[in-house]
């Protein structure tokens, strides 16, 4: 861990990890923490700074304001951003007034202060904004229509009104001026200093002993993989399931890459008829994830056991996965999909988790420093419970096969078509309607499936990506002339939110 950190305290909305992932481009690191972290904890661990980030919400939370005040008497400089550089200003002394900005542009002019070296007056975007009476130790250091930023330059505490990564031309300069200028932290985050850290710290930590991981062929996994073997060579085990619910011709990709072209030890395990037996006759989604990663823990289980000693289990849990874990409010985003059980059973002495301190970017970066091909380093993110999720209804052979050929025309197109490094995810959803058609001069009633192409940066919102009509219209005839069973293809064009990126 360099000792360059900065904390981000999460208070709550989407705006932690943009925050987080921009102060990491600065080439300096950061972890976040829920808002209501001890204050001996982040003493503990002696940042350099400490960036407060909250949504735009009213100015109430009693137990938050506590936690903000304490983190200003750290001693360290702080930058506070929307709900919590008001808390701070309210505890201060300032008289919180009436809302005047939301959600538009308004003009800001910047004042003689560090934070703003550089910047000139422009328009800037406000989620929210209020009035407020500022106390003599706080200081307007951005004027608009009402203070757009305040600082008490003595504790070097700094509080705005606005997110600077929103809409922001000048957000990296806010940041680039707190990180070097204010808080004096050197830029030696990077990913080639990271490989070379964490293969020292594998190789450390493993020895002589032998460790085995799952690989699904997803970038996580395989970024995962490479790293443990470029550390530990022979030493470790990877384990591929096919569950029965890949993409078309996934199990035979993942052989070549990783056995043929990589030189990975790679054990595949056909265990498609024993997940598609326990899902039969099931609907609910979360019933069917439950079991997806109920069965894939028997099969990981089995295959590990029959490998003798093993010492130590590989995740490729991932910064993301961290973070949604703990939520804010005590309220997690997700449950993560983990075989943390396993060490008990199988005799583990702990587990690895070489890319967990890494965010999704972050990861595909390491893949490059790593030598890894684009063609893996470039791959969509893929559901744990694989096309399970992608199947509504029941799960059938028949539905799968439909899907399976169905998401590979939709693949070949987008590739022939050269969008496929454009678009973030694409994909192919088989639905459990059926719709009456005509074909070869008869009535037909056939399964309807659905079209979905989205851009995300953290998959946290998601918007459509406009497909040309003449590929739509080639997708479609393609899947109604070659793929038996469907007569019928939409395209979603619903957003994150308030959709899902996945249907279930």
């Amino acid at each position: 861990m360099s000792k360059n950190m900065i904390l981000v305290l999460d208070f709550g909305g989407s705006q932690s990890q943009p925050i987080a992932r921009k102060v990491r481009k600065e080439n300096v690191y950061c972890e976040i923490l829920p808002y209501d972290t001890p204050i001996k904890e982040i003493e503990a661990r002696s940042p350099r700074g400490v960036i407060m980030v909250g949504s735009a919400k009213e100015v109430n939370a009693e137990t938050k304001g506590g936690s903000a005040k304490d983190v200003c008497s750290l001693g360290v400089p702080v930058l506070a951003l929307g709900c919590p550089a008001m808390i701070v200003a309210r505890d201060m002394g300032a008289v919180i007034q009436e809302t005047v900005i939301e959600k538009r542009t308004a003009q800001v002019c910047f004042g003689a202060s560090p934070l703003f070296a550089g910047l000139s007056s422009v328009e800037r975007y406000f989620e929210r904004a209020d009035a407020l009476d500022l106390p003599e130790n706080l200081e307007c250091i951005a004027a608009s229509e009402v203070p757009a930023a305040f600082a008490d330059e003595r504790l070097r505490f700094y509080g705005l009104q606005f997110f600077p990564e929103n809409n922001d031309p000048e957000g990296f300069a806010i940041l680039h001026n707190f990180l070097l200028d204010i808080c004096g932290c050197t830029p030696d985050w990077s990913m080639e200093a990271f490989v070379e850290r964490e293969i020292a710290r594998i190789r450390g930590v493993v020895g002589e002993g032998r460790a085995l991981m799952a690989i699904s062929g997803g970038i996580d996994s395989s970024v995962c993989a490479a790293l443990m073997h470029r550390a530990i060579g022979r030493q470790l085990v990877c384990l591929h399931v096919d569950n029965g619910l890949m993409r078309k011709g996934e199990t035979a990709l993942v052989e070549k890459m990783f056995r043929e072209q990589m030189g990975i030890n790679l054990i595949c395990v056909d265990a498609g008829e024993r997940f598609l037996a326990r899902l039969s006759g099931v609907t609910d989604p979360e019933e069917k994830r439950r079991i997806v990663g109920e069965e894939f823990i028997r099969v990981f289980e089995e295959e590990a056991l029959k490998l003798g000693q093993i010492d130590f289990l590989v995740q490729g849990t991932i910064y993301s996965d961290v973070i949604e874990s703990y939520g804010v409010d005590n309220a997690p985003v997700k449950t993560q999909n983990n075989v943390g059980n396993l060490p008990e059973k199988i005799g583990f002495k702990s587990i690895i988790e070489p890319v967990r301190e890494l965010f999704k970017d972050e990861v595909r970066s390491v893949g490059q420093v790593l030598g890894l091909p684009a063609e893996l380093i470039n791959r969509q993110p893929f559901p744990g419970p694989g096309l399970a999720v992608r199947t509504l209804g029941e799960v059938t052979p028949e539905k799968l096969t439909i899907l399976r050929e169905a998401d590979a025309i939709f693949r070949d197109e987008i590739v022939a078509a050269g969008l496929d490094k454009r678009i973030w995810q694409y994909f192919v959803v088989m639905t459990d309607c059926f719709s009456g058609g005509v074909k070869d001069g008869r009535r037909s009633y056939e399964y309807a499936i659905a079209l979905r192409a989205v851009n995300s940066v953290d998959a946290m919102n998601a918007t459509v990506y406009r497909l040309p009509y003449d590929l739509l219209e080639r997708v479609v005839a393609r899947i109604t002339s070659e793929v038996p069973g469907v007569n019928r293809v939409v395209y979603d064009i619903t957003p994150k939110p308030p959709a899902t990126l996945e249907w279930e």
